[in-house]
């Protein structure tokens, strides 16, 4: 009790501050729910390489940033979503800070603040208390110097996609593939679509959210192909196409969203056994702001996601 009592002080102190479902399509189709970053070894200095080494095991604890307290520590989607540009509660005396991550200024981030120095005199530094399984005493430099990096770099996002304060950029949600079934993937379930190379049809799905517009009125939504993870200069766009009614399931993280868009291929057209096709997508919300999704900044493992694969069957 002593523990849960003293993160419960620690973080509070900090942070103080019916619609019908269609039927389900994916009935048969078990898609695999574990942690993405579980499953890899991000980049220490990306965001995702934060949430992995730094919120999840120091922060998201019991009675503390697990959804009890804000920030949300429990997923990467929550964590970058109450932090970028996100309000505060405590200040310091001067009223110093607007928000707990300012992209581009980690001196006008509290969450920076907090990690390095006293806010009030009366609060402490953070963490006050770190968790056992948690390395943040013997790495604590390290890992606030990566913090300090991303903030100062324009604190990105797993796409690669810098933040906007009026208008959040388009968020993917979910990508499924089926061909005479739904596919699944290499990587325990979150690497490249696995497509067999007898296939001659292959069906995309996406799942987007954004911030104003709704995800079916997102426009200019277009789709790219590479044999190359990160060279899509030359590559050819083709629209995908706007479902009138949208398959409704499991996103990527792991809440049930709308798949609206879609776009058909034959992948005998892209691929040789053996060989990986990456693609990228490109929507347009109401501001007019085309995003691309993944960009060359987006993590790897994103990246293999956005991809599909041809293999022996």
């Amino acid at each position: 009790m002593t523990r849960i009592f003293s993160l419960i002080v620690l973080f509070g102190v900090m942070w103080a501050g019916c619609e019908k479902e269609a039927p389900n399509p994916y009935k048969d189709f078990q898609p695999n729910n574990q942690d993405t970053v579980a499953l890899y070894k991000p980049d220490p200095k990306s965001f995702a390489g934060l949430h992995a080494y730094i919120f999840k095991p120091t922060c998201a604890n019991s009675g503390c940033h697990d959804g009890t307290f804000e920030p949300d520590f429990r997923t990467i989607s929550s964590t970058y979503n109450t932090l970028v540009y996100h309000p505060i509660i405590k200040n310091d005396p001067q009223n110093s800070f607007t928000y707990r991550v300012k992209p581009g200024s980690s001196a006008e981030s509290v969450l920076y603040k907090r990690l390095t120095a006293d806010i009030d005199g009366q609060s402490g530094i953070m963490p006050l208390v770190v968790d056992p399984g948690s390395d943040w005493n013997s790495k604590k430099d390290e890992y606030i110097a990566n913090i300090k990096a991303w903030i100062d770099g324009g604190a990105k996002d797993i796409f690669g996609n810098l933040p906007s304060l009026t208008n959040k950029v388009p968020q993917m949600q979910g990508v499924l593939g089926k061909t005479g079934t739904w596919l699944d993937r290499a990587d325990s379930g979150q690497g490249a679509l696995r497509v067999k190379e007898t296939e001659t049809s292959l069906d995309l799905y996406f799942a987007f959210s954004d911030d104003k517009t709704p995800s079916d009125q997102l426009t200019n939504a277009r789709i790219k192909f590479s044999k190359s993870q990160d060279d899509f200069a030359n590559a050819t766009s083709f629209p995908l196409e706007v479902l009138s009614t949208p398959v409704d399931f499991t996103g990527y993280y792991g809440n049930n969203v709308h798949y609206y868009h879609k776009y058909s291929l034959n992948p005998q057209n892209y691929a040789k056994t053996g060989e990986t096709i990456f693609f990228r997508v490109y929507v347009t919300d109401s501001d007019g702001i085309e995003t691309e999704i993944p960009t060359n900044d987006g993590v790897y493992y994103i990246k293999n996601y956005f991809s599909f694969k041809i293999i022996i069957g």
